[in-house]
């Protein structure tokens, strides 16, 4: 490269100001994009040591093409400088402490499936912002291109965590060429603003380095070495250095060779042969890799004996080689590598020292590797593989050279593989880890049933990402197993993995292809595989047959795992709910990778029990949130969301919902986001949010009616909601609630219609988890068809005097209450009243309450109607029912009564978000710790907190405990 950087000063001074704006508190991500050799580079070197001389952290890291097949490698040398200071482990606790998992494979302890590749993510992310809170920090990454795909996930989510921190992502692209991974690059780019683009060097910027490293250069020769490399600074400095290299003298004769090749300037290496050929050479047309390649050779040929094969090794070990593996590497003796280097250095060809080595530029390497003849870079990469397993290497740094050595069948290699595959799953590169499995099985295994150990890795990996293929490589590796418990052990694990995946169709395939044919296997093992395939089929309807009859047949089946089929079948017949609360209280320490752990849980809320679901829910989010486990975390958002709305505490339940709906809304296939929907547009309509709960539904893109799988669609793909599943009849139910209250009754009785259907087929008769009825006779009603609606409450209330909950029993005499005369309905209120008086299910006592008195109020009992209204209003403000709040009020105004405003302070005046940080700092939580918890910046803490200070009309943090008694006995 030219030694002075020229013509840069517009660039600079726009890096500079962004950088600038950095250190100020706007966070940003910032591109220096441009062709190969344009400089990138060196402005990126420029501007992070102006930004570190102005006071910023700055942090450094490369991508490569031997680096992308190493998951978390850019984070791992961002972070390298670090690990050693006295500083790390302050920064790596709290939220920050799973960043050792990408950082160190060896403290990468076991997380659930999918959750290791989150937990890292989320560490990093707290880490980064741990490091701006405590000064302003720059990460600056060159040939971001390169980059590896979990490093580059993870810097596409921190560039949305980037505002109001003093935190900046600074990195360069080469424009031109594909990127290694283009949708999360594109991610990462989409935070930047407008790139900054290093423009080709002008004639008098030529002029000026070649005065510096030519001073006898004329006008004709400064001219010739323009068009000659057309303004590129790389291909400028590498003519510069064949020329010193060569002796050759800047006349005139030089100036016409190198004009001969104004046209041709597509190399630097292109150039410096060309100006060592005779004159009586002709042009060099149509250059490209391959004579690239030629003349890289011709000038390595021209140096010692050694030289090409040094400068090979240093290409094939990657950028920061270590000169004694490259000695080795290229059979020559340390001295000789020594003098070598300094030969490579001199010809512009190497750089570096005792800290690794590079050659000079990614052209150069490639020219010098693509010179190479596979079958031969493979026998390189072999070599490399060897040497560094020698030296007790990172298995994953002895995988990345394997990729590239040519399949042998090779019990080592696929050992090897095998293990690196294990490390990068465990640290949350489960992309990486697949790479190095694929590669494993063209080794290929010895044995079938290793082949089908290998494939049944591969295909949970592919689970685990939620990708379709994982249903075939599952399959593949059943069909590969020969020992029959092997069979049933993969079967069980894909089924439970594609289960939580959102694939239950292929999840029961999977059983089936083992149950179908299980001689041989451990009776336990495939008592286990039935009981997850009855999992998956209780959400079909086109199953739901086939379910009751496996359950029916496991009936002397001493599993507990049963327990959990036969509490599920007893809830949604409808059967007395002491039954399922029996028998699903007795296995509520049922594994929590498979999906019988969320029909405990969902059986425990439609039995009432909703004390019990919150606690296995704040254990399960208690163990997932510092560790990151985020799936975790929002699977157990999600039903806790769902219980707290039953409990009438709905402003917590949009906190925990809305959480579980973002993330897989981002991570997961359509079932698994229909499944957060539902409580989150639940909650949303008790709230009183009817446009953010509509905002959801166009999300997830589930504004229409139930519609049929697309021809061709991939599974969890089809268009959503898909009659006859058991999140389309849930979903259903709460978009016709916000149908309702957007008063819209014949869109609610559509969907209430198309949820009947579902739950018939389903064969569902609770009349709490099928609540369909007494929604439905509230639409009817609003339509106008009394008749329709009271036949819809009493076919409510036959149901539920059988289960004998107090829930279901009320919501049905509150609908019948809608179809008489208010005077009729004050009965029946009263004693829905009486009956939720002592309930759990608090949000359908605060409607009954209401209810109660706006009767009262229209047979002219005014003063009495006003207890009910009045206890509706705290109840509901207590628990943000802001719903239910607005009704109380305006009937209490017409009682008579002089309700308070609707509340702008207080407690009831709190968003979720920030009565949730209130009641985190009541309990002696700090800043930081409430920012760990929630995912969110301090900054943001701190804005929640200055509201909700406001708010309460309170000073200090001691003074929220007393404004906040009934959240704080709650939560606590």
């Amino acid at each position: 490269m030219p030694r002075t950087l020229v013509q840069r000063d517009a660039e600079l001074a726009m890096l500079d100001l962004r950088l600038g704006q950095v250190r100020a508190g706007a966070g940003a991500v910032i591109v220096v994009d441009g062709p190969a050799g344009i400089g990138k580079s060196s402005l990126l070197a420029a501007a992070g040591s102006r930004a570190a001389a102005s006071g910023l952290r700055v942090l450094t890291a490369w991508g490569g093409p031997l680096e992308h097949d190493a998951g978390w490698g850019i984070a791992r040398q961002l972070f390298a400088p670090l690990w050693q200071s006295r500083e790390w482990d302050a920064l790596v606790m709290g939220a920050a402490a799973p960043a050792r998992r990408a950082l160190d494979a060896d403290l990468a302890a076991p997380a659930p499936t999918g959750d290791a590749m989150h937990a890292a993510a989320h560490g990093l992310t707290w880490l980064t912002c741990g490091l701006a809170a405590r000064s302003g920090t720059v990460l600056v990454v060159d040939d971001v291109h390169w980059a590896d795909a979990p490093s580059l996930r993870w810097l596409g989510q921190l560039s949305r965590r980037l505002a109001g921190l003093p935190l900046g992502i600074l990195c360069a692209v080469r424009s031109g060429e594909p990127p290694a991974e283009p949708d999360l690059l594109a991610e990462l780019l989409a935070a930047a603003g407008p790139p900054v683009r290093p423009a080709a060097l002008r004639p008098d910027a030529v002029r000026l380095i070649l005065r510096e490293r030519l001073p006898a250069a004329g006008p004709e020769f400064v001219l010739a070495c323009h068009a000659a490399t057309a303004g590129n600074p790389f291909l400028l400095g590498a003519l510069l250095g064949h020329l010193a290299a060569e002796g050759l003298a800047p006349n005139g004769d030089v100036a016409a060779r190198i004009g001969r090749l104004g046209d041709f300037s597509a190399d630097p290496i292109a150039v410096a042969a060309a100006v060592a050929a005779p004159r009586s050479a002709g042009p060099i047309r149509d250059f490209g890799p391959e004579q690239v390649g030629r003349a890289v050779e011709r000038q390595l040929a021209r140096m010692p004996a050694g030289a090409a094969e040094l400068a090979r090794a240093f290409t094939v070990l990657g950028r920061g080689a270590l000169l004694r593996h490259a000695r080795d590497l290229s059979g020559c003796d340390h001295e000789r590598a020594v003098l070598l280097a300094d030969r490579l250095r001199v010809a512009g060809l190497l750089t570096g020292g005792a800290d690794g080595y590079r050659l000079v530029h990614p052209l150069v390497a490639g020219a010098i590797y693509g010179g190479l003849p596979p079958g031969e870079r493979a026998l390189w990469h072999a070599r490399a593989a060897r040497l560094l397993t020698r030296e007790r290497a990172d298995p994953e740094t002895v995988a990345l050279h394997l990729l590239r050595t040519e399949p042998a069948g090779e019990a080592s290699t696929v050992s090897a593989l095998s293990t690196a595959a294990d490390r990068a799953w465990r640290r949350g590169a489960p992309q990486n880890a697949a790479t190095f499995l694929r590669r494993a099985l063209a080794e290929p295994p010895a044995g079938t049933d290793d082949e089908a150990e290998l494939r049944g890795r591969l295909g949970l990996l592919a689970a685990e990402q939620v990708q379709p293929q994982a249903c075939r490589l599952l399959a593949d590796a059943v069909d590969h197993a020969t020992d029959p418990d092997q069979r049933a052990r993969i079967s069980l694990a894909g089924a439970r993995a594609l289960g939580l995946a959102g694939y239950a169709d292929e999840a029961l395939r999977l059983c089936r292809t083992v149950l179908d044919h299980p001689a041989g296997a451990d009776p336990e093992l495939l008592d286990r595989l039935e009981a997850e395939l009855v999992a998956d089929a209780w959400l079909d309807a086109t199953e739901a047959a086939d379910a009751r009859e496996r359950t029916a047949r496991a009936a002397a089946s001493a599993l507990p795992l049963w327990n959990v089929h036969r509490g599920h079948l007893a809830t949604i017949e409808g059967r007395p709910a002491r039954e399922a609360l029996a028998l699903l209280r007795s296995v509520t320490d049922v594994e929590s990778d498979s999906l019988l752990a969320t029909f405990v849980k969902f059986g425990l809320v439609a039995a009432e029990d909703l004390d019990t679901v919150r606690a296995l829910c704040d254990a399960l989010i208690e163990q997932a949130r510092p560790r990151g486990w985020m799936t975790a975390l929002a699977h157990g958002s999600f039903i806790r969301a769902h219980a707290l709305v039953q409990a009438g505490r709905v402003r917590e339940a949009v906190t925990d919902a809305r959480f579980a709906f973002e993330f897989k809304l981002a991570n997961s296939p359509a079932p698994g986001v229909v499944w957060a929907l539902f409580p989150l547009v639940d909650a949303l309509v008790e709230a009183d949010e009817p446009a953010a709960a509509q905002a959801a539904l166009v999300a997830a893109g589930m504004t229409g009616a139930a519609a049929a799988p697309a021809p061709g669609s991939l599974p969890g793909t089809a268009a959503e909601p898909q009659p006859g599943k058991l999140r389309t009849a849930m979903f259903l139910e709460r978009r016709a609630r916000l149908h309702l209250a957007r008063h819209r009754p014949a869109d609610a009785h559509a969907d209430l219609t198309a949820a009947a259907a579902s739950w018939h087929a389903l064969g569902v008769r609770h009349p709490g988890l099928a609540s369909w009825r007494v929604d439905d006779s509230l639409a009817l009603t609003a339509l106008g068809d009394p008749p329709a609606a009271r036949r819809r409450a009493e076919e409510h209330l036959g149901l539920a005097a059988r289960l004998g909950l107090p829930g279901p029993r009320g919501a049905g005499l509150r609908a019948l209450a809608r179809t008489v005369a208010p005077a009729e309905a004050i009965p029946l209120l009263t004693q829905a009243a009486h009956l939720l008086a002592g309930s759990p299910v608090r949000l359908e006592y605060a409607r009954i309450l209401v209810d109660l008195g706006a009767a009262m109020r229209r047979t002219n009992q005014r003063a009495a109607a006003r207890e009910p209204l009045t206890q509706a209003l705290d109840l509901a403000d207590r628990g943000g029912m802001r719903l239910i709040a607005a009704r109380a009020r305006q009937e209490l105004l017409a009682a008579g009564g002089r309700p308070r405003r609707a509340v702008v302070t207080g407690p009831g005046a709190l968003t979720p978000s920030e009565h949730r940080v209130a009641v985190l700092a009541a309990l002696g939580h700090t800043n930081r710790e409430i920012a760990d918890q929630l995912f969110v910046t301090r900054r943001t803490v701190e804005t929640h907190l200055t509201h909700a200070f406001q708010k309460l009309a309170v000073t200090s943090r001691a003074q929220l405990a007393t404004s906040l008694p009934g959240a704080l006995t709650a939560t606590s």
